[in-house]
């Protein structure tokens, strides 16, 4: 998790949903084709008055070995037709739309599930929105320290403030 930054919502970023929530519900999304296991980051629009309606799915090849980049891709899938595109690889076009539609084509619940993250993020977004507004609303009240009648004058005189600069 990480503090999300009011602007990046304001924006139209799309931000991860564990960035935001961590891994607070235990769900891990992954999907294996031919032996490789594919770790799936998803993204959403947390900006309340954006009605996108899609989510932002990325696919990185989970890899022992850190040193190296593994393979990677991102789809765009939206809500009202299922389908997707395929916007970022580094693979091959068809390998990697082979694998988003096997990931997708065989879990209906995995739509359910994005559509419920969805809408945790758009209230989170709207959460967060608020919060910073209302702190931005809030009153600063400059504090200077309160010279004492008895302590000794700010002005270096060495005289008490109240015979000093303080005398009224």
């Amino acid at each position: 998790m990480r503090t999300i930054d009011p602007f990046e919502i304001l924006d139209g970023k799309a931000i991860k949903f564990l960035d935001v929530f961590g891994v607070e519900d235990g769900i891990a999304l992954k999907s294996k084709y031919e032996d490789k296991t594919y770790w799936i980051y998803d993204y959403y629009c947390m900006h309340q008055s954006c009605d996108c309606q899609e989510v932002y799915l990325e696919f990185v090849e989970a890899r022992k070995n850190n040193n190296q980049a593994g393979q990677h891709f991102g789809i765009r899938v939206s809500f009202s037709d299922h389908k997707f595109t395929l916007e970022d690889y580094n693979i091959s076009k068809q390998k990697a739309m082979d694998i988003a539609e096997d990931t997708l084509k065989y879990s209906n619940d995995i739509m359910a599930l994005f559509k419920q993250r969805y809408q945790q993020m758009k209230e989170k977004g709207t959460q967060i929105i608020m919060e910073s507004a209302k702190a931005a609303k809030m009153p600063h009240v400059h504090t200077e320290p309160v010279i004492g009648r008895n302590e000794p004058c700010p002005c270096g005189s060495g005289k008490k403030y109240k015979k000093c600069c303080g005398a009224a």
